[in-house]
């Protein structure tokens, strides 16, 4: 099994990421399990959402507090994620600049990946009543990162979900997720994903 456990702000996404990652799991053919953790629902306020990919049935419902993959949609939720639980071999996803990330991020004891999820996002005219709408990157980055589900898969739940003229903006928000990752930090192999 792999679990995932996001962190995000009200008005990013996150709850929409998990739905389509499900969707995209679902299609590779990963019995897939997601579900949104949070509690006063406003924009800006701590979201944390998670999901868990399995090769049978999960039955599994409980928080994640050691997750395989942690997902931090804004730089500002790094400590909290942290203190939330992780374990030694956890892999980290950052929304950040991966320039100021090197350092900001040298001492923690994870792999650290990196993308500049909001640059895309705003690069594209992807944002939600004035906030970029930083999920779809990441949707992107998270296929590069853990190799769960193909770019390919990633960008048919968006042609299958997503309408007008954000659906070809969406396409490559995703793309450019997926190739602008940066691995800041080795700690060991990346256990999530098949071969």
């Amino acid at each position: 099994m792999v679990e995932i456990r996001f962190h995000g702000l009200g008005g990013q996404g996150a709850v929409t990421l998990i739905r389509l990652l499900a969707l995209a799991g679902d299609k590779a053919g990963w019995y897939v399990q997601a579900a949104p953790f949070f509690g006063a629902e406003r924009r800006g306020a701590p979201v944390k959402a998670y999901i868990r990919f399995d090769e049978q049935p999960i039955f599994k419902v409980s928080y994640i507090y050691e997750p395989d993959m942690l997902v931090v949609m804004s730089d500002t939720l790094v400590d909290l994620a942290i203190e939330e639980g992780a374990k030694e071999n956890t892999i980290m996803l950052v929304n950040d600049d991966p320039d100021k990330a090197r350092k900001a991020y040298a001492r923690l004891p994870y792999e650290v990946h990196v993308v500049d999820a909001t640059s895309i996002a705003l690069d594209l005219d992807l944002e939600v009543e004035g906030m970029p709408a930083v999920n779809i990157p990441i949707y992107g980055a998270i296929s590069y990162v853990s190799n769960l589900v193909s770019l390919e898969i990633i960008t048919e739940v968006i042609r299958e979900t997503v309408t007008g003229a954000r659906q070809e903006k969406s396409m490559e928000a995703a793309r450019r997720g997926f190739t602008s990752v940066k691995q800041i930090k080795s700690q060991g192999k990346v256990t999530a994903g098949r071969d």
